[in-house]
């Protein structure tokens, strides 16, 4: 097996045709050059130079072996030289992924206070589904995902993925018919949301399996069927839904028009439809009331639950500069800019 090393020693010397400048240019002793060329020679079974003491020149086989390696090894020179640019540069295209619309305004504000310090940095936005969860970073899709801790959960991602600070938190609302008796409360305590049938997501194949031990069906999942989505640990008193039936009510759900148990939606605007025509409820970040606001939608601040946390999530085989610059740049915006999203949906 030859080594990278022998290749550039030939390489060098067919350049320079010199085993004295060759030693130079490579910063090793003649020796040792000497040495590699003749063990190239055994490897190959015949001369690759003909030596005198006043000059070196390439044998037919030497000559025709520089031409087929020479070119070869500076195709692999020049792909490890962009693989360390991309990897430690910060030129070049960031796919940043989001949820929700009014996110998107936070990365564009993020990725302008980026190529303010980094011109050369292009930042490209893809939307993600509620249901996708981190699928659109194994895929390949995006580098970085701007998400909330209902829809990935840190403690439940799979190995491999790094998770950014807290960018910022946000209270919930609960989302309802603007003919539920709920949108006319000022609050709701989260103790009473089992009351009320509880719209869920539904269930991708990364949640189903994140949910469901091996051999183990998910809580609230039927066997032989698909899992159903399960509420993010520490938040199954929002979603009360994911871990238990509620209740059923006298000619269907509180408040509702009995559309049936754990009404499923796969989108955002899915979602909002079933609540508008009070197919259920649904805990929201706050900024929704701000920026989803509908006039068939009523949004009802929730008491005693825990908040919607907004980081950055990507793959750690994929880390490199651009993201953690992306990432420095979102917390700095996020630092100087409380509430980002909701002034973010108010500058519409």
């Amino acid at each position: 097996m030859v080594e990278r090393r022998e290749i550039e020693i030939f390489l060098t010397v067919g350049e320079e045709l010199h085993f004295g400048r060759s030693a130079e240019r490579l910063h090793v002793s003649v020796a040792m050059v000497s040495k590699t060329i003749r063990k190239l020679e055994r490897s190959v079974g015949a001369s690759l130079f003909e030596r005198t003491s006043r000059r070196v020149a390439f044998t037919a086989i030497g000559r025709r072996l520089f031409e087929d390696l020479r070119p070869a090894h500076q195709e692999i020179l020049d792909a490890f030289a962009r693989a360390v640019a991309s990897g430690r540069g910060l030129d070049g295209v960031l796919r940043v992924g989001f949820l929700g619309t009014v996110t998107a305004e936070f990365v564009l504000r993020a990725a302008e206070l980026l190529r303010t310090r980094h011109p050369g940095c292009e930042v490209r936005l893809r939307e993600s589904r509620f249901t996708d969860g981190t699928a659109p970073l194994r895929d390949d899709l995006i580098d970085v995902l701007l998400i909330d801790n209902f829809a990935a959960p840190v403690s439940a991602l799979a190995p491999g993925h790094s998770a950014g600070p807290v960018l910022f938190r946000e209270a919930p609302v609960l989302a309802v018919s603007a003919r539920h008796p709920l949108a006319r409360r000022e609050a709701v305590d989260v103790s009473e949301l089992a009351r009320y049938e509880m719209l869920r997501p539904r269930a991708s194949s990364e949640q189903a399996e994140r949910t469901s031990a091996p051999g183990e069906a998910a809580e609230g999942s039927v066997p032989g069927q698909t899992p159903r989505w399960a509420a993010p640990r520490g938040a199954e008193r929002l979603f009360p839904a994911g871990r238990a039936q509620p209740p059923s009510a006298p000619g269907g759900t509180p408040g509702g028009r009995g559309a049936g148990r754990n009404t499923e939606f796969s989108s955002v605007q899915e979602m909002w439809a079933l609540v508008g025509a009070g197919h259920g409820v649904f805990p929201v970040p706050s900024h929704a009331s701000v920026y989803d606001a509908r006039p068939d939608v009523a949004f009802v601040p929730v008491e005693g639950a825990p908040a919607y946390e907004w980081r950055l999530i990507w793959l750690s085989s994929a880390d490199n500069h651009r993201i953690r610059a992306f990432s420095e740049a979102a917390r700095d915006y996020a630092a100087a800019h409380p509430d980002p999203l909701t002034r973010a949906a108010g500058a519409n």
